[in-house]
């Protein structure tokens, strides 16, 4: 094995790596394109601080000089100067302690990449490392060669920071069980992307089609494994540099021209690596934490209906506003309905409550803490009557407010209906504990069900206290203090007029020392059923129902917790996404506005053949700008922090305004574009600019996938009692089985994938939750190469 312990590299194993080192030093330096000081990429930093990291500390002392010695041979194995080769070494080295040291941090173990904040913790770990190194070379280079040492800084951090962020996730990726039934879907998506990456990036190809690789690795972050998501960002990685450096793909197609330096380019690359990474790596990261807690929370969810269904005792679960959410099989065998008759109905309503009946059966508790109890008729299904014993009590958050209310009923008709048959009763009751007790507090009666329960001798326990009985703790804390006929007289002293005491669970004490949970009633005795004028206790064991309860309880609390830490992740997802779209469009806005700064002459008048490139830039830029304002769209509507606003708008005022919008789109394009309206207005209540986002989005994949010669209406009218807008096209359709994926997120048709129709899947998803927001419904009927028409369908303004 190749692995000592968890994360520990053995002695042959990091011998070898070194060579790996060296390896990847040779390759990355002879492929460097000429005029470049240093290598684009030099995946070997990345190598070296998983080298580190993955050994004990104890090791570093020949590890790091051996770190040096590979990196110094990969140097001069490529003609470099020893004293040049000899700095950027100890550069490397310096590099790898520091990222390695702050990743593993205390604990000196690589952790799991799991979670967010161990990606942040990589990514500062990255930044550092390669600060270190290009801080310290970058100084060797402007002695030796006399680069300018901030130019060398910001190339040198850029490439090395990448490749510790492109090659540690591949060996800190958790180790996951796969996944049955996504070997095909694997396969598929690899090969897409291969196939994408190489026509993208292939000898001649000069079209700015760079992004086209990012929605396989979004979609590989959905589906896969981290480890394979790792695997495959690497690979992109290796595949876009070596074929720029070699001046193919539309990177090297501008090197080659010299319309980038050499430098440039390694900061073009490295930018396009770290935007796949800081892409694909959190949401596989994300999207692996919410599988856990879904596989965790289908656990729980199992083990509440267990313990449901294995209880005896009636078990109902109702919401703090008396909506039954959940019985147990015990509540359906003795009352005779079914679970589809008393879920989703008050308690109140429960069929088998007596006529009359209200509220809770038991009420509800004064306390979060406490329990509330009393004794009710049920009427089964086929009429008969029984005798129920309620429990009421809180199921609490963690902050000790209630969130649910737990029922649970412990059928006493047995006992309660042979009440009048005295000695029969104390004779043959075997579950049911009856104590007969004196006035003076001393067992006259005890019955078979007391000797079951307890297991004293029925002849040994007679005038003996009845407290003794009792766990003395609990005697104290329920009567004031008191001890012995003391207590008693205190617990007799509150049966008052009705004369007899409310059900309250108490525990006994057997003769093996065993504890049970009995829910106890005292009640006056004036016959001969206690012997002489006194008292009659009943018990009955309800330790097994009382336990059923607790688990049922940690076991819906488990559930609470783990949904709760499902929004926690949904939530930091989204802010997540967010942030790094409003940080990708504020550079790329800069870029747009300085190209058509260029492009208009302010600065400088261009030359004709720069003014096509100059385009390029621009519209490229700008499509960049609507993925960020996509995302920043979706990500705001997932998070609930869009505000729209709620004014009356016109829908015919509409078509005029997205007409308009669309004019550069249809320059160039011979397409009959008809616009038809009513005369009067077509008032809805909603946001405007929305609304006009939503139709636009429309027009425009109308225009995109319609060919030359065809024809796009647009219509707005009130049908039904409703405002429907309508686009239709005569383009290139959907098919019929693709249409059910046709709102979701990054969703492409097979026909425009064979047309190459360049877009991100997120229009129509916009527009499904701009009309979803607004109230409305949107269908579509289309077919494969016979057109497609949208209706969107909005509730009239009043």
């Amino acid at each position: 094995m190749w692995i000592l312990g968890r994360g520990r590299l053995n002695l042959p194993t990091a011998v070898l790596v070194l060579g790996v080192v060296f390896g990847a030093g040779v390759l990355a330096i002879a492929s460097a394109p000429d005029g470049s000081p240093a290598a684009i990429w030099w995946p070997a930093a990345g190598i070296s601080v998983a080298l580190l990291a993955l050994t004990p500390r104890r090791w570093w002392w020949w590890l790091v000089p051996g770190i040096v010695v590979a990196t110094c041979a990969a140097n001069l194995v490529e003609g470099r100067d020893l004293d040049l080769a000899l700095w950027l070494a100890v550069a490397n080295a310096s590099e790898a302690v520091v990222a390695a040291a702050f990743l593993c941090g205390r604990d000196r173990e690589l952790p799991e990449l799991a979670s967010l904040e161990v990606f942040l913790r990589l990514l500062v770990a990255a930044v550092l490392g390669g600060v270190t190194m290009a801080a310290i070379a970058g100084i060797g280079l402007s002695l030796i060669l006399g680069d300018p040492y901030l130019q060398s800084l910001r190339s040198l951090s850029l490439s090395h920071a990448a490749s510790t962020l492109v090659v540690l996730p591949i060996v800190m990726a958790p180790l996951v069980r796969r996944r049955r039934g996504l070997a095909w879907e694997l396969s598929v998506q690899l090969l897409a992307l291969i196939v994408v990456t190489v026509l993208v990036f292939a000898s001649g190809q000069t079209r700015s089609l760079e992004f086209l690789p990012l929605p396989l690795l979004i979609w590989a972050a959905l589906r896969f494994d981290l480890a394979i998501v790792a695997w495959e960002l690497a690979a992109l990685s290796v595949i876009v540099i070596l074929t720029s450096s070699a001046g193919h793909g539309p990177f090297g197609f501008d090197f080659e021209r010299g319309q980038v330096s050499a430098l440039g380019l390694g900061a073009v690359l490295q930018a396009f690596v770290l935007a796949c990474a800081l892409m694909a790596l959190p949401l596989a990261i994300g999207i692996e934490q919410n599988r856990r807690l879904l596989a965790r929370v289908s656990s729980s969810e199992k083990l509440t209906s267990a313990t449901l269904d294995t209880t005896a005792a009636m078990i109902l679960v109702t919401d703090l506003y008396g909506e039954v959410l959940r019985v147990n099989g015990a509540t359906t065998a003795l009352t005779g309905f079914a679970e589809s008759e008393l879920v989703g109905k008050d308690i109140w309503d429960m069929p088998f409550a007596p006529p009359g009946s209200t509220g809770y059966p038991a009420g509800l508790p004064s306390e979060p803490d406490a329990q509330a109890s009393r004794e009710t008729d049920v009427v089964t299904q086929g009429g008969e009557k029984r005798r129920v014993m309620w429990n009421t009590s809180y199921v609490r958050d963690d902050r000790e407010r209630p969130t649910y209310v737990v029922i649970t009923g412990t059928d006493l008709t047995a006992e309660r209906t042979a009440a009048g048959l005295t000695q029969h009763l104390l004779e043959a009751a075997a579950t049911t504990a009856m104590i007969g007790i004196d006035p003076r507090g001393r067992i006259t009666v005890f019955n078979a069900g007391a000797v079951n329960l307890l297991g004293y001798d029925a002849q040994d326990i007679v005038e003996t206290p009845f407290v003794d009985l009792l766990d003395p703790d609990q005697v104290q804390q329920r009567c004031r203090g008191l001890t012995g006929d003391a207590a008693f007289q205190h617990l007799v002293a509150g049966l008052g007029s009705a004369g007899e005491t409310a059900p309250r669970d108490w525990t006994w004490t057997g003769s093996d020392g065993r504890r049970h949970t009995v829910s106890m009633t005292l009640s006056i005795a004036a016959d001969t059923f206690a012997a002489r004028i006194g008292y009659l206790c009943v018990g009955r064991d309800v330790t097994e129902a009382r336990a059923s309860q607790e688990m049922l309880i940690a076991a819906l609390e488990k559930e609470r917790l783990a949904v709760q830490r499902m929004k926690d992740l949904d939530e930091a997802k989204n802010e997540f996404v967010s942030t790094v779209s409003h940080e990708l469009r504020t550079p790329v806005t800069s870029i747009v506005g300085y190209t058509e700064m260029l492009e208009d002459g302010s600065l400088v008048a261009p030359a004709p053949e720069q003014r096509p490139l100059l385009q390029s830039i621009a519209r490229n830029g700008q499509r960049l700008i609507l993925l960020c304002d996509d995302l920043l769209t979706l990500s705001g509507i997932d998070s609930g922090a869009a505000r729209w606003e709620r004014n009356a708008v016109d829908l015919s005022a509409i078509l005029v305004g997205a007409e308009d919008a669309l004019r550069a789109q249809l320059a160039g394009r011979d397409l009959d574009v008809v616009v038809m309206s009513t005369d009067g207005p077509i008032p809805v209540l909603g946001d405007r600019v929305q609304l006009e986002r939503a139709l636009t989005n429309l027009l425009s994949n109308a225009i995109k996938f319609t060919e030359d010669g065809g024809r796009i209406e647009v219509s707005a009218k009130v049908h039904e009692g409703e405002a429907w807008l309508t686009v239709s096209d005569t383009g290139i359709g959907v098919p019929v089985d693709e249409q059910a994926g046709l709102f979701q997120r990054f969703f492409r048709s097979s026909s425009a994938q064979e047309r190459a129709i360049q877009g991100t899947g997120l229009g129509l998803s916009i527009v499904a939750a701009i009309v979803a927001t607004h109230g409305g419904e949107i269908d579509v009927r289309s077919a494969h190469l016979e057109g497609t028409t949208f209706t969107i369908r909005l509730p009239l303004a009043r």
